[in-house]
C-alpha cells in the first residue's frame, strides 16, 4: 500500500510542477525556459520543447531545474547512444541529433562574440562538422577506486566522486575498454612491494599509427616492478608502446617507465609527432587535420616570412607550417612538450624551427631584444585564454596577421576585444566541431593589423 501511495504522490508532484517552453540553450547546453519572470536552466531539455520541471536552485536573477516530463518533444530530440549518459558527465548533448548540436554550437559562438566581445561586425563562418562524430576521442582519463576486495576503473558520476564503471563509450576507441580492463586486472594483482598506488589512468592512442600509451598517475612509485606481469600485459597488446608512472602530486618529478617508451606517435597531414605522456595533444586526430588546414589557410605562409607559434606544445602548427616559411619560433611553458618539439624537428627535418621554454609574456620580449619580429603569430592557449600581458607583447611585435585557436568562445571573445583596442581587427572566425556530443567548440580567428606596413 505504501508503494502505491508513494507512486501517486510522485505522479501528483509531476502534475503540479511548473511548465515552460524551452527557448534556447545556455553556454553549457542546458535548455533555457522562463520561471516567474526569470530564466530557468534545465539540463537535458531541448529547444522548442514544452517540459515540466522541478526547481533545484533559485537565485535572484535565475533558477535551475530538473527535467521531470517532456510534454511536447522537439523533432531533434534523439535517444542517447549510451546507457550511462545521465550519470557520466562526459557528454552533454547526446539527447540532441547532430544537426541540432551544430546549431547550438554556432549560436554559442555568435552569442559569445556579440555579448562578451561586442564584436558585432565579425564574420562567423558555418561550423565545420565531423564526418563521423563517434569514437573520435583518442585520450581518456579514468579514475581508480581500490578497496580491500576489488579494484575498479571508470568515470566519476556527474558532479560527484562516485565511480561509474562504464562498459563502453560511443566517443572512445573500442580497444580502450579492453585495455582498461587489462590494466585493472594488472593493478589488482600487484601485492606488497610490487603494488602501484595509482589513482588515475590515462589512455592515449595514435589514430594513424595505432600506438597505445598508458600513463598511471600515482601517489608513489612501486618499490619493485613485477616484470612477469608487465610482460604479460604488453604481450596482450602488440601496439602498446609504453606504460609510464607519473607522481600525481609531483608533476615535475621524473617519470618511471614500466615498459617501452614514455611516448606514442601520431601523424597529422603527413607530419609525424612524437607525443610524450605528459604533453598535450589534440584528442580528436581526424578534426585536427581540419583545424590544421584552416590555420594554414588563415596564416597565408610565405617563403620569406617568420612565424611565431605560441603555446606551441609538441609543435603541431610549427612543424606543419615550417616547410612553407623561412623561420619558425615556438614558445611553450611545459618542458616535456618543448623537448618533444625539438625531437619532432629532427624526425620531420624541420631545421628552420627554434623552440623556447618559457611563459609567452616573458619569452616574446627576449625575442624582440634580439631583433626578431613576426609576420604571423599563431596562438593556441589553454581554455582560460591568453593573458593581457601576452597579448600586449604580441601587439608590440606588430605582426601583420594573428591566428588565434581557442577552445572557449567566451575567453576568445574577451581576448579579441583586447586585441581590437590595440589596433587589430578580427576578420573572420571559423568554428570547428572538435568535440561532438559535448558543449565544447573550437574556433580559429583571423586577426589583422589595421594599418599593416
Amino acid at each position: 500500500m505504501n508503494g502505491w501511495v508513494k507512486q501517486l504522490r510522485e505522479k501528483k508532484a509531476v502534475i503540479d510542477s511548473p511548465i515552460t517552453t524551452i527557448q534556447g540553450y545556455s553556454h553549457a547546453g542546458e535548455g533555457v525556459g522562463r520561471f516567474q519572470g526569470k530564466p530557468v536552466f534545465i539540463p537535458l531539455a531541448a529547444r522548442g520543447e514544452t517540459v515540466r520541471f522541478a526547481i533545484t536552485e533559485e537565485k535572484k536573477d535565475f533558477a535551475r531545474g530538473k527535467l521531470l516530463e517532456i510534454v511536447e518533444p522537439a523533432s531533434w530530440r534523439t535517444t542517447p547512444q549510451c546507457n550511462t549518459y545521465q550519470n557520466c558527465g562526459g557528454c552533454h548533448l547526446l539527447h540532441l541529433n547532430y544537426e541540432e548540436q551544430l546549431y547550438f554550437k554556432q549560436q554559442r559562438v555568435i552569442s559569445a562574440l556579440r555579448r562578451i566581445g561586442r564584436l558585432d561586425n565579425v564574420a562567423i563562418n558555418p561550423i565545420l562538422r565531423m564526418d563521423n562524430p563517434w569514437h573520435y576521442r583518442h585520450t581518456a582519463r579514468f579514475h581508480i577506486n581500490k578497496t580491500e576486495y576489488s579494484l575498479e576503473i571508470g568515470y566519476y558520476r556527474l558532479k560527484s566522486h562516485t565511480l561509474e564503471q562504464i562498459k563502453d563509450c560511443p566517443l572512445l576507441p573500442d580497444d580502450f575498454f579492453r585495455l582498461r580492463n587489462a590494466i585493472a586486472e594488472f593493478l589488482g594483482s600487484l601485492k606488497g612491494s610490487f603494488r602501484i598506488p595509482a589513482r588515475q589512468v590515462v589512455l592515449r592512442k595514435g589514430r594513424a599509427t595505432g600506438d597505445l600509451l598508458v600513463r598511471l598517475l600515482a601517489d608513489d612509485f612501486p618499490v619493485e616492478t613485477d616484470r612477469e606481469s608487465i610482460s604479460a600485459l604488453a604481450a596482450e597488446f602488440p601496439n602498446l608502446r609504453g606504460i609510464v608512472i607519473s607522481l600525481i602530486n609531483r608533476p615535475e618529478a621524473p617519470e618511471m617507465i614500466l615498459f617501452g617508451h614514455n611516448y606514442y606517435t601520431e601523424i597529422i597531414s603527413e607530419t609525424k609527432f612524437r607525443i610524450p605522456a605528459g604533453a598535450f595533444f589534440q584528442n580528436n586526430p581526424a578534426q585536427t587535420e581540419v583545424l590544421l588546414r584552416t590555420v594554414s589557410t588563415f596564416s597565408e605562409p610565405q617563403p620569406h616570412e617568420t612565424l611565431i607559434d605560441l603555446y606551441c606544445g609538441v609543435g603541431l602548427f610549427a612543424h606543419s607550417l615550417a616547410p612553407m616559411v623561412k623561420r619558425v619560433y615556438g614558445i611553450e611553458e611545459n618542458k616535456t612538450a618543448v623537448a618533444a618539439a625539438v625531437e619532432n624537428a629532427d624526425i620531420n627535418g624541420t631545421g628552420n624551427t627554434v623552440f623556447i621554454r618559457g611563459e609567452v609574456e616573458n619569452a616574446l620580449p627576449l625575442l624582440a631584444k634580439q631583433g626578431i619580429t613576426a609576420d604571423t603569430v599563431i596562438l593556441d592557449p589553454p581554455r582560460q585564454g591568453s593573458t593581457p600581458q601576452a597579448l600586449r607583447e604580441i601587439c608590440n611585435m606588430s605582426p601583420n596577421r594573428i591566428v588565434y585557436v581557442s577552445c572557449d568562445p567566451a575567453t576568445l571573445a574577451r581576448d579579441l576585444a583586447l586585441l581590437a583596442k590595440r589596433g587589430y581587427e578580427t576578420i573572420v572566425v571559423q568554428p570547428v566541431d572538435m568535440f561532438p556530443h559535448t558543449y565544447h567548440v573550437e574556433c580559429i580567428a583571423l586577426i589583422k593589423r589595421d594599418n599593416p606596413t
